[in-house]
């Protein structure tokens, strides 16, 4: 068997069984659907066996264990899985139905990694962002280091959790997990850690996966935890050691550590209207008690080496209230923009 479809499940009891359904519907049925109930409160798990059930789909199987978070059930996926490849996908998200087919494909090259297209919808179906929309210039195959050179250096290319299959015994090998505790960056560190120990890669020309985008995700609230990015970058580029991958491991370590950090404030700080940047600052120093002036450091080095000026950097140097006061202002501008927007259909209409 080629294929082992991982599906970590937590509370997905109204979205899970249309997963399953793209599965089901494949144009070709090699492959295994492990599906790992995290510890579900709601009826995710009798949803699964229900589906099983009612398709007598036998290359699906239900594994549950106590919740444990979701990289603690991709990593029990792993150790179930028996296909040469794996793939994690959500328990909310979807696949095409020539996704198997055209994996297979690929595989008999015997890649480390197969991945494709992908893309952004909301519940009603409709697209909200094609990430590779304005990519012309993809090549079939690649290396690993030049995957993440594309990624991390040339901003060409984007890998989703759900649009690659990694070669199991590539992941064994190097010791390759989900970092269990960690609640946000563990996706790209382990896309980083195996593109940075891959081999040969095969790109599939093809929408395959969509990411379902949904409201209550981590994204969508006040979360500290968000900056366990840091720790997970860091982790990353420990696997970065070959003299090819300084220029990525730098890159990374520098300019995405500094605009994950900036994304992640400005998203707590949307999502709590009366909570202060200092304060914010402050529940970081908590959790996270070096993080704050780490960054500090970084944004006054990105100066130093007279890299491309940021009016994030330069603002928080100055008084992080600053880049409070500039994040209001955008949101006005944006709330403005909307408002004309809707103005402007009703006059139309």
């Amino acid at each position: 068997m080629k294929l082992s479809v991982i599906i970590p499940a937590y509370n997905v009891e109204s979205y899970i069984e249309r997963t399953l359904e793209s599965l089901a519907a494949q144009s070709d049925l090699d492959f295994e659907a492990i599906i790992v109930d995290d510890g579900s409160k709601d009826g995710t798990a009798q949803t699964v066996r229900s589906f099983i059930d009612r398709t007598s789909a036998g290359h699906f199987r239900l594994v549950s264990q106590n919740n444990g978070g979701v990289s603690s059930a991709r990593n029990k996926g792993i150790e179930e899985a028996s296909g040469d490849y794996v793939l994690f996908l959500d328990g909310d998200d979807f696949v095409d139905r020539e996704l198997v087919s055209l994996f297979g494909q690929a595989a008999e090259e015997e890649p480390d990694i197969v991945f494709w297209k992908w893309q952004k919808v909301n519940e009603s179906g409709r697209v909200l962002q094609d990430c590779y929309r304005y990519v012309t210039d993809m090549p079939r195959v690649m290396s690993g280091v030049d995957g993440l050179k594309r990624i991390l250096v040339d901003h060409k290319m984007q890998i989703w959790t759900a649009s690659a299959a990694y070669r199991r015994e590539l992941l064994l090998k190097e010791n390759i997990w989900y970092t269990a505790g960690c609640v946000n960056g563990e996706d790209q560190e382990f896309t980083f850690k195996a593109l940075a120990k891959a081999g040969e890669m095969i790109f599939i020309d093809r929408a395959l996966s969509f990411y379902l985008e949904r409201g209550s995700s981590i994204s969508g609230v006040y979360n500290v935890k968000k900056f366990d990015y840091a720790d997970a970058f860091k982790r990353a580029a420990s696997y970065m050691d070959r003299p090819e991958l300084t220029e990525v491991r730098d890159m990374l370590l520098l300019r995405h550590m500094l605009e994950n950090y900036f994304y992640n404030l400005k998203t707590c700080l949307r999502n709590a209207d009366r909570v202060s940047i200092r304060t914010l600052l402050k529940d970081i120093d908590g959790r996270y008690p070096e993080l704050n002036g780490e960054m500090r450091a970084l944004m006054k080095r990105w100066k130093r080496e007279k890299r491309p000026s940021k009016a994030d950097i330069n603002a928080f140097l100055i008084a992080p209230e600053l880049l409070r006061f500039l994040l209001e202002v955008q949101q006005r501008i944006i709330k403005f923009k909307s408002g004309v927007r809707a103005r402007l259909r009703q006059v139309t209409a």
